[in-house]
């Protein structure tokens, strides 16, 4: 028996936002307060299911993102060597260091909402949440731009963002693109490409994973979030387009379980196309777990 309309319906409404507008607001106005020379530059901003519309009820923490922007760091590799001495020429080194601004912010917070509710981790810092506010993962990064090309006058290059971890021997990069993924996911959304069915779409498969784990199909930790939003992104356009949800699951589950048999899914890239969504790294999804996702999703709903 596959699973009603009308709780599709119901899964593809968007969770609470006011909480988490709350949040950023409240981090934001605490990082504000320090005395920053006037050189220093920043901006705040969340990342992850709530700006990009597609958090659903149950949802109960935020991440954010504080980018510091008065360094940037690079990947010069496909430059020729001209104008890797063009760029030198240009940029001198840095007068401040991610590091030690990150310093400042974890002090700046920990004096707003107590040494208590603030814990450094690997690679966040967890605000603690409180009445009006969510738990907060405060990122503290620093602009990294992939270089297409370079001339003084004209420089291409792709903007994602980087920070160190913390807690590792040795301390690793970790390089994400959050702008070009909201950018993608609402590009997919837009009215001539998917109907406007993406993101809601997605809530409906998000809640369908939490049933799916409650009833016992699936370990909590077999299809994160993130991964699930990206493997969705990489449904044809052409599943959207349908006259229901119901319609829209199916065809999106049917290519699923087709491209996990022709070896086609594989190849599916997260959704900032920067990288393969597959891979052995922590910023990619074991394929074997998803198979046991895509089979099981096919069980749940057959068994609803």
């Amino acid at each position: 028996m596959a699973i009603p309309e009308k709780q599709l319906q119901t899964w593809s409404n968007q969770g609470a936002v006011q909480t988490s507008a709350n949040t950023h607001k409240s981090v934001t106005n605490c990082i504000d307060k320090v005395n920053w020379d006037n050189d220093v530059n920043y901006e705040t901003y969340l990342q992850g299911s709530y700006p990009n519309y597609t958090n659903i009820y149950g949802n109960s923490d935020v991440d954010l993102v504080v980018e510091f922007r008065s360094i940037f760091s690079k990947n010069l590799s496909a430059l020729t060597e001209s104008q890797k001495q063009e760029f030198d020429t240009k940029y001198a080194d840095a007068k401040y260091t991610l590091a030690a601004f990150k310093l400042a912010v974890i002090e700046q917070l920990k004096s707003c909402f107590g040494e208590s509710n603030v814990k450094v981790g690997n690679k966040a810092i967890l605000v603690k949440g409180d009445g009006n506010r969510l738990d907060c993962d405060v990122i503290v990064c620093n602009p990294y731009r992939k270089y297409i090309s370079y001339l003084p006058s004209s420089e291409k290059y792709i903007e994602g963002i980087i920070f160190r971890t913390e807690n590792e021997t040795p301390n690793r990069d970790i390089i994400n693109y959050p702008k070009i993924h909201l950018k993608n996911g609402s590009l997919k959304n837009q009215q001539e490409n998917t109907s406007g069915n993406f993101k809601p779409s997605v809530r409906v498969l998000k809640n369908m994973k939490a049933a799916m784990i409650d009833k016992g199909y699936i370990t909590k930790t077999l299809a994160p979030s993130y991964f699930l939003e990206c493997l969705i992104y990489n449904s044809d356009n052409i599943n959207f387009r349908k006259n229901s949800f119901s319609e829209i699951a199916v065809s999106i589950i049917n290519q699923f379980s087709n491209d996990v048999n022709n070896g086609k899914m594989a190849n599916y890239l997260v959704q900032n196309e920067q990288s393969k969504l597959f891979g052995t790294n922590d910023q990619q999804w074991n394929i074997d777990d998803a198979t046991i996702f895509v089979n099981q999703l096919i069980k749940f709903w057959y068994e609803y």
